[in-house]
């Protein structure tokens, strides 16, 4: 009787754990005696029988006969046997063990321990130690024993058995789990948030988040949040709004506010994009001695936009700027303000919409940190590796702007102007930045239109159409004087090729070349207020203002204001 129990729990494990199905075909001892569930139901047994049973309520012992129970014993033997090996020799069938190749359990399990086919192997095991218990071998015998067929649950258990370890176990590697979107690092709204969970979009730290959308492209995250800080805020994550106290309401208090930007390990550049900017206009080209904005970028220890220049003022709705930045670099922004002084064209509350005038001020300035190397990358990798530009968000590497770049403009039309221009108010001093625009495949150049322009320039060269060739009082090359008495160096650089004129050429109708100079200053953009470039490599323009303020005479009248132009990216060949 002991084996029999043996072969019941061997039984038992190989259908409940291998396959998970509990149904009636399961082999069970003497299951035909059992009608109902009821007769499983005992009482609780408080007080022993008197014969030390414990029975069921209402049940009797039937008197003992001592032949009565060996046949009822012996048949009980007789059909378990023949359910346990029906049972073993169709689970080995439906799991296509083949008994005419020699089995070896140990080299089975060595080479498909991570392939997925472990229960199918300990299933296999556990059917062939039932029959060679009741003495059937492994051999081409398992085909001569008689099988009753099987049911439609068995067929389905086993079914699914059979496609579950048909399939390879996946394992998750380390350097594969980088691939996956992070939560706090995914931009969302085409880069207004951050994608992360509701919880996180929440005041935690002096970071205030507010909930813009739905967001679940990245894992464990629910809602696209925007993070804002204001006054004394400190932050590294990825996308981030410094804003004035009360925005959207402006202010004119006397305070001094700043964010700190922790750089994170991965990321080259910073972009700001300032979506509301009002202060008030500098002074003799300088914001120094009024309400400003200040950069500080321990990458450019020399200056933002120039020597000694990292301030801004004035308007500045809608401008940005990019600053190259290092592993590890703080990266701060302060605002000094008083409210005492106008702001030009600012907008008001109430009825005087658009009036200059008023002294409140506000701004809004988004931080974005953009990642040159995957997180958590180690090595150096940068975009130009493959596979770590591919776990880079796509937003991070359109926002990617080429080295030396100050602005960097992807459409291929557009609008481009100074900062802080405004139609009356001063260009800055101490400028030196590179303005970019993207170059698509089969372009040749662009075409610049101003709508307006006046940077400071010699008497000779204040026209702004003269020659190229042309000198200044003391022989210098327009726009690039560095004479004592002049104005100094202040040009918008651009390869010049045409004003616009068109001549008729062998192969048909083509810019006339009468435009070829490379520095523009005085009160008009060249001749026509329009340049037609022409080059194959990248396009940029080239800002330059002087270091020290130049005499009044040096400016047209209405004063010197920098510039505002329309660009159009020309297609096709040179």
């Amino acid at each position: 009787m002991q084996s029999y129990v043996i072969i019941l729990g061997l039984l038992v494990a190989l259908v409940s754990s291998a396959l998970g199905v509990q149904e009636p075909w399961l082999p069970w001892l003497g299951s035909d005696s059992y009608e109902s569930d009821d007769s499983l139901m005992f009482d609780n047994c408080e007080e022993d029988d008197e014969d030390g049973t414990c029975l069921s309520p209402g049940t009797t012992i039937p008197p003992a006969d001592d032949s009565t129970n060996e046949e009822v014993a012996v048949s009980k033997i007789k059909d378990f046997e023949k359910e346990a090996v029906e049972k073993a020799v169709g689970v080995l069938k439906a799991l296509g063990f083949n008994p005419d190749e020699e089995y070896n359990p140990s080299q089975q399990r060595g080479g498909r321990l991570f392939g997925g086919g472990m229960l199918m192997q300990a299933a296999i095991d556990q059917a062939l130690a039932v029959l060679r218990i009741f003495g059937y071998n492994t051999g081409a015998q398992i085909n001569t024993i008689p099988v009753q067929p099987v049911s439609q649950v068995q067929q389905a258990a086993l079914a699914t058995l059979a496609q579950v370890t048909a399939h390879k176990a996946v394992i998750v590697l380390p350097t594969a789990a980088q691939d996956t979107n992070l939560p706090n690092y995914e931009p969302c709204r085409g880069g207004e948030g951050l994608c992360t969970s509701a919880q996180e979009c929440k005041n935690i730290g002096g970071v205030q988040g507010k909930s813009i959308g739905k967001c679940g492209n990245c894992v464990g995250c629910s809602v696209c949040c925007q993070f804002m800080t204001g006054c004394q805020g400190i932050t590294d994550k990825m996308i981030t709004y410094f804003q004035s106290p009360g925005y959207p309401r402006t202010d004119r208090s006397n305070e001094a506010c700043s964010l700190t930007l922790n750089v994170r390990d991965e990321v080259c550049q910073v972009r700001l994009d300032f979506i509301d900017f009002e202060m008030a206009a500098p002074q003799a080209g300088s914001c120094s001695g009024v309400d400003n904005f200040e950069i500080i970028n321990t990458a450019q220890p020399g200056g933002v936009f120039g020597p000694g220049q990292s301030k801004m003022c004035g308007l500045n709705k809608g401008q940005h700027v990019y600053m190259p930045v290092k592993p590890g670099n703080i990266l701060i922004m302060r605002a000094t303000t008083s409210g005492v002084r106008n702001i030009p064209l600012a907008r008001t509350d109430g009825t005087n919409r658009g009036l200059s005038g008023d002294t409140a001020f506000r701004w809004n300035a988004r931080v974005t940190q953009i990642p040159c190397e995957a997180p958590g990358a180690r090595g150096g990798r940068s975009l130009s590796d493959e596979k770590s530009a591919r776990r880079i968000p796509s937003h991070y590497r359109k926002l990617l702007a080429p080295d030396g770049c100050r602005q960097y403009f992807q459409e291929s039309r557009g609008r481009l102007q100074s900062y802080n221009f405004d139609g009356k108010s001063e260009v800055l001093l101490n400028q030196n930045y590179a303005i970019c625009v993207k170059r698509p495949a089969r372009s040749c150049g662009m075409t610049l239109k101003a709508l307006g322009f006046s940077l400071p320039a010699s008497a000779v060269c204040l026209p702004g159409n003269v020659p190229a060739e042309s000198v200044d009082d003391v022989c210098a090359l327009c726009c690039t004087s560095t004479a004592e008495d002049g104005p100094g160096v202040n040009y918008l650089g651009v390869a010049g090729y045409s004003d616009g004129a068109s001549v008729m050429t062998p192969i048909g109708q083509n810019y006339a070349v009468n435009q070829d100079r490379h520095f523009f200053c005085g009160s008009k953009l060249g001749v026509t207020n329009l340049i037609v470039t022409r080059t194959k490599g990248p396009l940029l323009l080239r800002v330059r203002t002087a270091g020290k303020y130049w005499e009044e005479w040096s400016c047209p009248a209405g004063g010197c204001l920098g510039f505002l132009m329309n660009y159009d990216v020309d297609t096709g060949t040179c």
